[in-house]
């Protein structure tokens, strides 16, 4: 499998046609939707607007996606785009918008520089999960930008969770259940989870456990190009613990005892669409207050 370092190329090119991702939860997102839409008209670029699930036509013809949203939004656009190849641009109109390359307010600018061909695009890792009951799939392959997440349901009562990185045993982890993230999504639930700051350009995965029972099990960071099993185990003849296992914070599958979630490296990255100089530090310093006393 490719290694999918971050890199950073001048995106150099004209877009012709544009797909559009508005959150339509969001009132801004409507006013950001019609403001794109008339720049694009006016510079002869075609436009066309997604809600939900967009046809396959619709990617087929694209040649850049665009969210109007929160990074949610940039989530759920991220797994429709990054297979096809297509770059994505984030517009925050959100509250955080870690992941987006332009504010709101800042889209005509924004939106000049892009077709103008003054971006830059970054390769972000993702992640691929499948769950295997007695050797057969029964969930996925589906991707994920930031995590994909085993965990205890609703009842509060720790799991076993038996991990291997490629053919090595790494730990039986007894706790509330585990994160598998790639170094985007080191900021988001694994950082909630006391796990580092990784930076988008290394290789790596990095896997941090949820609550564990125990003082000695911390967070790892292992080669991305190692896939990650992690069977579900149980301590006690009859226990079936309910466990969900979610990927960027949408449901994905109920496990049963013994199943086990293959974690890997994407084939396809993300190709995230930034402005030339954005420093990695200085969003943490701007949007989580990195450094600050």
């Amino acid at each position: 499998m490719a290694t999918h370092t971050m890199s950073k190329t001048p995106s150099g090119r004209a877009f012709s046609s544009i797909l559009l991702f508005p959150n339509e939860a969001k009132p801004d997102s409507s006013r950001a939707l019609a403001l794109i839409r008339s720049l694009l008209k006016a510079r002869g670029v075609r436009a066309a607007t997604a809600t939900g699930a967009p046809p396959a036509r619709l990617l087929r013809d694209a040649d850049l996606a665009v969210a109007l949203g929160g990074d949610g939004t940039m989530l759920h656009v991220a797994r429709l785009v990054a297979p096809r190849g297509i770059p994505l641009l984030g517009v925050n109109v959100g509250t955080l918008g870690f992941l987006s390359g332009s504010e709101a307010g800042d889209l005509k600018r924004c939106m000049s520089a892009v077709l103008a061909g003054r971006f830059v695009i970054e390769e972000r890792s993702m992640l691929s999960t499948e769950v295997l009951r007695g050797g057969r799939r029964v969930f996925g392959p589906e991707p994920a930008l930031n995590e994909a997440v085993i965990r205890c349901g609703e009842q509060a009562r720790a799991i076993t969770l038996s991990t291997r990185s490629g053919e090595r045993f790494v730990a039986d982890y007894f706790g509330d259940g585990l994160i598998v993230a790639t170094p985007t999504g080191s900021t988001a639930y694994s950082l909630a989870a006391s796990g580092p700051i990784v930076d988008p350009s290394l290789d790596v995965t990095l896997v941090a456990p949820i609550c564990p029972h125990t003082l000695t099990q911390r967070p790892l960071i292992v080669p991305a190009h190692l896939p990650l099993t992690i069977r579900l185990g149980r301590r006690r003849e009859g226990e079936a613990p309910r466990v969900l296992v979610s990927l960027d914070g949408r449901s994905g599958c109920e496990l049963q005892v013994g199943d086990e979630v293959r974690v890997c490296r994407a084939e396809a990255p993300l190709r995230l669409l930034l402005p030339p100089g954005r420093s990695f530090f200085e969003v943490l310093r701007r949007k989580l207050k990195w450094g600050q006393r």
